[in-house]
């Protein structure tokens, strides 16, 4: 199911064995080699933020509080390459989400907002890090993971098991669209079936009303009431305890078992609403359906991640978010487009050129080349016995002959 292309090297290996239980959840234990692994990797910083982003969106309590624990400690110590390309906006994403999302642990909310004051506080002026000093004013930016409106395991409870009252009949003729009619041909007929409908359905909720007792459905509200709390409880339990990184949510039997309870108590609770009118019952009966809710939204949630809360980079691009004019600033300080020119260097100074009388004059291939003058100061200094001012002229062929002279 998570199986991907990405790499996988000692800095995610490190990573997962520092996320497991044998280490404290503020144990620094080990993450110093991390620190280590990540500079040396030229895809340190990126591996890093996705190996601790899957953490947090994948992993159990400890995993995610530990994961938090170690992005801490790489921030502040790992250097400005990783400050510069660790915080990718999925990674932020995934912040935001654990520290305002429902579903997320009330642990992982209190160390996400006191990281974030801190970051803010420590970060505020530093280049590259104005998106993570802002973390702790900003919402999440993307579409919802699930909205109750459309939450599918809503609309499942919420539907009444009673059959519907009339009936209609789906006609096709060759290819074309399907057309559904009423029972009766002729339209004044139809009208006619369409009062009778709406009489029968007075009636019913007539009878209905009347058929239910406040004081004999009494004891049965109480013990909804309390069953509604429980199942809500077990069922947020439950999906704590399954390991997301290996099977989904709704693979496991404990958790279908506990789901469906929720949504039979849930049909019950909305029954009472529509008809109890005591102040009594009508607040407990409410604050059930929300407990409820949140349960069944919960397990909608976690089990559908892949669709709903998806870190990939096409989701971001498929949930038609914009960023808005403060985040487009924010996400350019300190960038400047048209940096000031350099200052010019200084004009060097003018070279000596040296007398015609110092340059070497070229001879034939034959004849012995003659040293090369030195152009420096020095050469022409008194106090230097070897200098060219006292150089003695030598010919250029010797003479034949003995070089000494007889006495």
């Amino acid at each position: 199911m998570f199986h991907s292309s990405k790499p996988y090297s000692a800095v995610t290996a490190q990573i997962e064995v520092l996320t497991s239980e044998q280490y404290e959840v503020e144990d620094s234990s080990g993450i110093v080699d991390l620190i280590e692994v990540v500079r040396i990797q030229d895809t340190g910083p990126t591996e890093a933020s996705r190996a601790l982003r899957k953490k947090l969106k994948y992993g159990n309590l400890h995993r995610q509080l530990r994961s938090l624990t170690i992005l801490d400690f790489l921030i502040q110590n790992t250097g400005d390459r990783f400050l510069r390309e660790f915080a990718d906006e999925m990674l932020l994403e995934r912040l935001r989400i654990a520290a305002t999302d429902p579903v997320s642990d009330p642990l992982v909310k209190q160390k996400c907002k006191q990281l974030f004051g801190q970051w803010a506080v420590s970060y505020k002026t530093t280049p590259g890090m104005e998106r993570v000093a802002g973390l702790y004013r900003q919402l999440p930016k993307r579409k919802q993971p699930a909205s109750q409106a459309k939450a599918k395991v809503l609309r499942e409870s919420g539907t009444s098991d009673e059959p519907p009252m009339g009936h209609t009949v789906s006609i096709s003729a060759g290819n074309g669209p399907s057309t559904v009619v009423g029972g009766s041909k002729s339209k004044s007929k139809a009208k006619k079936k369409e009062k009778e409908k709406e009489k029968e359905k007075e009636r019913e909720r007539k009878f209905r009303e009347r058929s239910f007792n406040l004081e004999k459905e009494k004891p049965e509200i109480l013990q909804t009431l309390a069953s509604s709390s429980v199942a809500s409880t077990n069922l947020l339990n439950a999906l704590k305890l399954v390991n997301r990184e290996t099977h989904r949510v709704s693979e496991d039997a404990e958790v279908l078992n506990r789901f469906e309870t929720c949504k039979q108590l849930r049909r019950q609770i909305l029954r009472y609403i529509q008809h109890v009118e005591s102040e009594e019952f009508l607040g407990s009966l409410i604050h059930s359906n929300e407990e409820l809710v949140t349960a069944l939204m919960a397990f909608e949630v976690l089990d559908k991640s892949v669709d709903y809360d998806s870190d990939s980079d096409q989701d971001v691009l498929e949930s038609g978010w914009n960023p808005d004019k403060y985040d487009v600033q924010e996400s350019f300080a300190g960038l400047s487009v048209n940096p000031p020119k350099p200052p010019r260097p200084p004009r060097p100074m003018s070279l000596s050129v040296p007398s015609s009388s110092h340059r070497v004059i070229p001879h034939d291939d034959d004849s012995d080349t003659e040293t090369e003058s030195d152009t420096e100061s020095d050469d022409d200094d008194e106090n230097n016995p070897f200098g060219d001012r006292n150089a003695i002229c030598t010919p250029r062929i010797g003479t034949s002959g003995p070089t000494w002279r007889e006495v």
